[in-house]
């Protein structure tokens, strides 16, 4: 009786913790694309985020993210076409959502979807 109860409360603390980990948003691919040329994403733990440069423009392109403890996040790229950057690997700190952008001079810039845990994408 004694090993049943304790098989039964080593399940039970495994997954609440597997729970934990995917209601706080780590572990799922978070993508977002700007028509024209910028893709950001944040994969596997979500400890960094990278923007990509897809279109040779003029343009440079940025991501917007949120991390776990902190909001209003910016990485730029103007390294050009084919070039990507990365944000600080952070596991504990990880990356919530991302969206793309275009810098478009003088302009309004363009932006993908923001793309967050569960959104369904």
């Amino acid at each position: 009786m004694a090993v049943k109860t304790m098989v039964a409360a080593a399940v039970a603390t495994a997954l609440m913790g597997a729970g934990q980990a995917v209601a706080a948003g780590a572990g799922e691919p978070l993508d977002s694309y700007a028509a024209g040329g910028a893709y950001a994403w944040s994969h596997g733990t979500n400890g960094q985020v990278a923007i990509a440069d897809t279109n040779g423009d003029s343009y440079a392109v940025y991501t917007l993210y949120d991390r776990r403890y902190n909001t209003g996040l910016r990485l730029d790229n103007h390294d050009g076409n084919g070039s990507t950057k990365y944000s600080d690997m952070e596991t504990t700190n990880f990356v919530r959502k991302v969206t793309a952008c275009i810098n478009v001079q003088l302009n309004p810039d363009r932006c993908g979807l923001d793309d967050r845990p569960n959104d369904g994408r």
